[in-house]
């Protein structure tokens, strides 16, 4: 359920920046967002097909992606070129849609790698 979760935060994300243009990112931050991508469908499919590395996986990309995604868009801009920060700088087209996928991706982020590290403990008798 969280990989489900952070799979439609990540794609409301995706869909805010069609609506804001793709112009109004840096292109390394556009590059990111594509390689994050994969990475996320890396791990929906590894979920989904109960893979033995899943919780591993899921774990590194949840919170990977809510510390990259915080540096990226949260945090005032420190490295132009890396970051489209939503506090700072030019903020082309930020509204509130915006912020409710950042704090989502962020959030679903934060909850698929908790999930992950508690399942990378479980016994492995234990049923799901």
């Amino acid at each position: 359920m969280a990989t489900i979760a952070f799979a439609a935060a990540f794609t409301l994300h995706g869909v805010d920046h069609l609506r804001r243009g793709m112009h109004a990112s840096p292109p390394a931050v556009m590059i990111g967002g594509y390689i994050q991508g994969l990475f996320v469908v890396l791990a929906v499919v590894l979920v989904v097909r109960h893979r033995p590395r899943a919780p591993e996986i899921a774990s590194a990309v949840g919170l990977g992606s809510a510390a990259l995604f915080t540096y990226a868009h949260v945090l005032p801009c420190f490295l132009p070129a890396l970051q489209d920060s939503f506090t700072s700088g030019p903020r082309i087209n930020v509204t509130w849609f915006s912020w409710l996928t950042a704090v989502g991706e962020i959030g679903t982020g934060l909850i698929l790698g908790y999930v992950g590290a508690k399942a990378r403990r479980r016994p492995a008798n234990m049923s799901a």
